[in-house]
């Protein structure tokens, strides 16, 4: 009986050990994955970031003065700057601090980018925005047409938007007459057909994409918003109180891309003496033009309210 006491009090003692090494074996475990996650939180990534006195211009050349190294917490990077592909690769957007050299002295400016922000490889270009971009991407012809844009839409039309253009033009239709009337028209008047003046509404271009817009000296209105969105918000109030800037983004005419049937339509149609309504189609997204549009509408809008003031004073 006593030996059977001894064996069970073994027994006990042997599992309090078990439980006690299981223990410690969790409680080892557990802080080893604490460490693990902490030490994963505390990681970072050296990245390029902006300085915080420095604003680079579209199309300015990123140099060493203008960016700066940031570190940024690893968990951070993963989720805001690396993109991930549908097979299961990734690809960082953020410029890292080991990559700089990829981009400094290399690189411009795709558009304007504020001071103390992280850079990203898609607002670098490898080449300078080339002056009238557009024509190095075109398909067909370059058309410049002289249309009342500013009488149907004061300044609401911008480079980018679709329009549809419908021409209207006096047309003469010669009836042709039975034998008989023929023969008596041409006793009567010595001609024999009547001629008939017809007014026809014809479409001329359907959705067709404003490339650009040329103001009166012919400039390229394009460029003109472009240098305006490239500006620190200064340089933007300065230009908004500028009576030459403002008239610089007023058009004359636009420039569209047509096919070579399109052009030949356009040519008969003026020697009709044709006149043309132009319709704007809805916007389908919003850009950097079109963003800024309502600070310059403003603007304008104040200038002819000033000119109406006056000339009703004079």
């Amino acid at each position: 009986m006593a030996i059977n006491v001894k064996a069970n009090n073994t027994s006990r003692a042997k599992s309090r050990i078990y439980g006690i090494l299981l223990a410690l074996a969790t409680i080892v475990v557990i802080a080893v994955i604490m460490f693990i996650a902490s030490a994963e939180n505390k990681k970072v990534v050296t990245v390029v970031r902006i300085k915080e006195d420095v604003s680079i211009s579209a199309n300015s050349l990123i140099t060493e003065d203008m960016v700066e190294a940031y570190d940024m917490y690893y968990k951070e990077f993963k989720n805001y700057g690396t993109l991930k592909f549908a097979d299961g690769t990734e690809r960082s957007q953020i410029v890292r601090w080991s990559e700089k050299d990829l981009v400094v002295g290399k690189r411009y400016a795709a558009y304007y980018l504020r001071n103390n922000t992280l850079l990203f490889w898609d607002s670098t270009l490898t080449d300078q925005t080339r002056k009238n971009s557009y024509l190095y991407s075109m398909s067909g012809e370059l058309l410049n047409i002289q249309m009342n844009t500013v009488d149907d839409f004061g300044d609401m039309v911008v480079p980018g938007d679709s329009i549809n253009v419908r021409a209207t033009y006096i047309d003469t239709v010669y009836d042709l007459p039975s034998e008989e009337a023929y023969k008596l028209s041409i006793e009567a008047t010595g001609n024999g057909t009547s001629p008939v003046e017809v007014t026809k509404v014809e479409p001329l271009f359907s959705e067709v994409q404003i490339l650009d817009m040329l103001n009166g000296d012919g400039q390229s209105i394009f460029d003109i918003f472009y240098q305006y969105i490239s500006m620190t918000k200064a340089q933007q109030s300065a230009a908004l109180q500028d009576s030459n800037f403002l008239k610089s983004v007023q058009p004359e005419s636009i420039l569209v891309e047509v096919t070579a049937e399109e052009v030949e339509r356009y040519m008969f149609l003026q020697q009709k003496g044709a006149k043309y309504q132009i319709t704007l189609l809805p916007r389908t997204s919003s850009s950097s033009i079109t963003d800024s549009l309502s600070e310059i509408q403003e603007a304008l809008a104040g200038i002819a309210g000033l000119k109406d003031s006056n000339s009703k004073g004079d």
